[in-house]
């Protein structure tokens, strides 16, 4: 069919078209609901339901008895959509802020930063004494009570809080002393 038939045919008996186009437009919100279920994206549900209504518009001389309109828009939307799902068969739907946050990354002098601050803290997790490292090492990164780590050390529970204390306080020192004084980056100025 060429190009001028398919709009003449849409253009032809203004009156017939006119009473198309009023029920069509009737039918949108359930031929857009039923296409919503089908494919659950808004925007998807849309195209599939001017689409429908288009190809309804070019067929429009076939259509005998208006009775019978829902089910004539519904096997044409239900083919559309099979067409549409057959070309989209390789695409996956997905959400935009999937997308977002999944190749969102801090740039290369934040992971620098947040690197040297590990390494910092190896660094003076290494430099303490055995005592206090295990202690803080029960605690903090294995989650033991302080009684648990009492009787794991075979150590009175006030010495174990003792050595934490201790512990923690060199820690804090020396990380800090090695920020100050170790430190390979410059922060960029914002």
């Amino acid at each position: 069919m060429t190009l001028s038939i398919k709009v003449k045919n849409l253009f032809g008996d203004k009156q017939k078209k006119r009473k198309l186009n009023a029920l069509f437009a009737e039918k949108y919100q359930n031929l857009y609901r039923l296409a919503y279920a089908w494919c659950h994206q808004p925007a998807q549900a849309e195209d599939l339901v001017q689409e429908t209504l288009l190809k309804a518009l070019e067929k429009s001389n076939d259509i005998e008895n208006l009775e019978h309109l829902d089910a004539f828009l519904a096997t044409i939307m239900r083919n559309t959509f099979l067409d549409v799902m057959r070309f989209n068969k390789r695409w996956q739907w997905t959400n935009e802020n999937e997308i977002d946050e999944f190749f969102s990354k801090d740039c290369s002098e934040t992971e620098m930063i947040a690197q040297q601050k590990s390494e910092c803290l190896y660094k003076a997790m290494a430099s303490l004494p055995f005592e206090q490292r295990e202690a803080i090492a029960l605690v903090d990164l294995q989650g033991f009570s302080y009684q648990q780590i009492a009787d794991i050390t075979a150590t009175p529970i006030g010495t174990v809080m003792s050595r934490i204390s201790r512990g923690r306080e060199s820690l804090l020192k020396r990380m800090k002393h090695i920020e100050k004084y170790g430190t390979n980056i410059v922060p960029l100025r914002r």
